[in-house]
């Protein structure tokens, strides 16, 4: 999800190839990964290796078309901090911006409703939406205040929940099935449609390559290491997922697993002491944290950029520092932010804001790759082909999932016509129109 684990928007430093391949792992890893399983087993009846490859195709696909976008625009017509509503102006005007602006935060602010329900789920299973409800409150008090994480920080907080991860498919795949009475899921036959569906939710535990596919400005000869780095941090988080997958179905079994909330945390828990547990608890707790600030910030980011560009009421660009010394931040966008992350958590369950976050987030990586397809400039890894098979892969996952979840989306994205109507301030096509330069 742009979920990455750090709160920060760009690195100070211009990074390498390795630096970038590693932030992007960072950027991917985070707090999809600790409740997807489940969702993924649910939908197509055990099998995780054949939807994980092709979530990290389309992720993949996707995210070479947000390079594309990113590296087709300078700095002065548009910077992809902002989701890309700018770029979608610069390339297709003002209505392809508004909708893609839309779009990505409808997708982030589920993304946040999932963080924190994942959060309350390994914390206090009893009392989950309290833990999210406060979590989210907390990650926007401290972005309020302009907090942010240096990155040693953050290359460390990411390097403990791979370590984590790695140590609990370690663990399942050398204990026995879990004690007790298991809990068990009805499955469904496998088949092509449950395939589609597994893969679309198993998408959101790659969706923070965004990050790493738009980090050009503060990446040494991008035009060199990103095309590297993306698939790279792809390849390494597929290959974490997939061990990590059938090491949980080994050890749960496909109907056990399906039932189970937390089920990073309970091989864990087989280790005498609790230290697994708490490791598992710390890991949950940073990445879902780690995730709800980003996002939280991201989002008022993009709003301020939508209000600046006419396309949302002027009061999402105001910013303010509240402490002296702090940077200003868009403090209407944290605040509203959280006021909408709060009321999905406490309107919806996990599974149905999981899809919800899957479907739209997929809307908007198709929508990416439309304008990619629209650019005339291109590189030899940048084929056409590649924006169709992401626009192709991008709508057949989000269409496979089920029908609650697509009709909330559009739901979602539909309230955008009546914001637009209202709040336009009718510049028309005043933020830019034009192609960048072949």
């Amino acid at each position: 999800m742009e979920a990455r684990l750090s709160g920060n928007a760009a690195t100070a430093r211009p990074l390498g190839g390795f630096d970038a391949t590693t932030a992007g792992i960072g950027s991917i890893i985070g707090a999809g990964v600790f409740i997807v399983f489940p969702a993924a087993v649910s939908a197509d009846g055990g099998s995780l290796a054949l939807p994980l490859v092709i979530a990290a195709v389309v992720a993949y696909a996707c995210g070479v078309a947000i390079y594309q976008i990113s590296s087709a625009l300078n700095e002065g017509q548009a910077n992809y901090d902002d989701g890309g509503t700018r770029a979608a102006r610069v390339i297709l005007g003002p209505t392809a911006a508004f909708v893609t602006g839309w779009v990505f935060l409808c997708s982030r602010l589920a993304a946040a409703a999932v963080a924190a329900l994942m959060l309350g789920t390994y914390l206090a299973p009893g009392h989950a939406v309290a833990v999210a409800v406060a979590a989210v409150v907390l990650t926007a008090v401290l972005n309020l205040f302009g907090a942010s994480r240096s990155d040693w920080v953050s290359r460390f907080v990411v390097a403990f929940v791979v370590a984590v991860l790695a140590f609990v498919a370690v663990v399942a795949f050398n204990s026995d099935l879990p004690g007790g009475t298991p809990k068990l899921a009805t499955l469904p036959e496998p088949g092509f449609a449950g395939l589609l569906g597994s893969s679309a939710l198993l998408y959101f535990a790659f969706i923070g390559y965004g990050y790493l596919a738009s980090l050009g400005p503060h990446v040494r000869s991008p035009a060199r290491n990103i095309p590297r780095a993306l698939p790279a941090a792809i390849a390494v988080v597929l290959g974490l997922y997939l061990v990590l997958g059938q090491s949980l179905l080994d050890f749960f079994g496909p109907a056990s697993l399906a039932a189970e909330p937390a089920p990073i945390l309970v091989p864990a828990a087989e280790l005498s002491g609790g230290v697994g547990t708490g490791a598992v608890l710390i890991a949950a707790a940073a990445a879902g944290l780690g995730a709800l600030s980003a996002l939280n910030a991201g989002c008022a980011r993009i709003g301020a950029a939508m209000a600046e560009e006419g396309e949302l009421a002027p009061v999402f660009g105001r910013r303010r520092a509240l402490l002296r010394g702090r940077p200003a931040v868009p403090w209407v966008g944290i605040t509203a932010g959280a006021a909408v992350v709060v009321g999905l958590v406490l309107a919806f369950p996990l599974s149905t804001l999981l899809g919800v976050a899957a479907f739209t987030g997929l809307l908007y990586a198709g929508g990416t790759a439309v304008i990619a397809f629209t650019l005339r400039k291109r590189h030899w890894y940048t084929p056409r082909v590649l924006n169709v098979l992401g626009i192709a892969g991008a709508l057949l996952l989000a269409l496979s999932l089920p029908l609650l979840d697509i009709s909330l989306g559009l739901m979602a994205i539909a309230a955008g016509a009546i914001v637009r109507l209202t709040f336009r301030r009718g510049r028309g096509d005043a933020g830019g129109r034009g192609r960048p330069a072949p």
